[in-house]
């Protein structure tokens, strides 16, 4: 049974994806697309503020562009609302203060309240933005401890040492979503259970990590070409497991050395025992 599935039945069948907080949110989308929504969002709020200014002058009419800025915090992102901010302070003052169609303000106290929308609009955006963040970290560490258990468990049970090479690349790649690379090392023969292929200069930056004992980062000089961050464990015997992930730069986890730390040497004690 693979890990992914293993924990979806757990779950009733909800397929488990550290990313699925960011799925639901939208911040997926591109960026043009987030903009863009943003302004068509902006403009709808605009069209009904004057639907209701035609026919009766209501107060705090400006409280209607708050709207669109918690919908682009809560769906896009920071940038998205606070683009939402200003666009609403912009669309209040050219259509609803005088002079009307313009972006002159013949009233000073006009001048405040436009202002105090736009700083309105940034703090809730902020705040919004910070919860949602929050708890997409949350649920990502929820999903990681999930992922980690079932692992933990699959690898009490198996039975060889390929076998726990495989449940590692798989644990890993589901956690990260990136491609995982196993290595062997001993001296400076590298033995390489991966999907993908290993440049040379990633090759390298393996045997660095086997001999150092180190963390060696993908994209940083010397191997500023590598793709991989190399983790090492050490086992019983003279040989050296090396840990590759290849992560997205625009994705890459803040803090994924603990958790592969973890995985590492759980796989080094499953060798060491099945050797043993």
């Amino acid at each position: 049974m693979s890990l992914d599935r293993d924990i979806d039945q757990r779950k009733g069948g909800v397929a488990a994806n550290p990313t699925v907080g960011r799925d639901l949110s939208l911040s997926n989308l591109p960026s043009v697309v987030q903009y863009l929504a943003s302004l068509i969002m902006a403009a709808l709020v605009t069209a009904v503020a004057a639907g209701f200014d035609r026919y009766e002058t209501i107060p705090n009419l400006s409280l209607i562009y708050v709207l669109p800025v918690v919908i682009s915090s809560v769906a896009f992102g920071l940038g998205p609302a606070l683009f939402s901010a200003l666009l609403g302070a912009l669309a209040y003052n050219f259509f609803f203060t005088e002079p009307r169609l313009s972006l002159a303000v013949a009233d000073t106290s006009n001048i405040w309240a436009i202002a105090l929308l736009f700083i309105v609009g940034c703090i809730i955006s902020t705040i919004v933005w910070t919860k949602r963040r929050d708890k997409e970290e949350l649920d990502r560490v929820h999903l990681y401890q999930d992922k980690l258990q079932t692992y933990a468990r699959q690898m009490i049970a198996a039975t060889s040492a390929e076998e726990a090479t495989s449940l590692t690349r798989s644990v890993l790649a589901s956690i990260f979503q990136a491609p995982v690379a196993v290595i062997f090392a001993r001296n400076d023969d590298l033995e390489v259970d991966s999907g993908t292929r290993l440049a040379q200069a990633e090759i390298d930056a393996a045997k660095t990590a086997s001999a150092s004992n180190a963390v060696v980062a993908g994209g940083v000089y010397p191997f500023d070409k590598s793709r991989f961050d190399f983790w090492p464990a050490r086992t019983t015997s003279d040989r050296t497991i090396v840990i590759g992930v290849a992560f997205d730069p625009e994705r890459r986890p803040a803090n994924p050395d603990a958790t592969v730390e973890i995985v590492a040497l759980m796989l080094a004690a499953t060798i060491d025992r099945r050797e043993a």
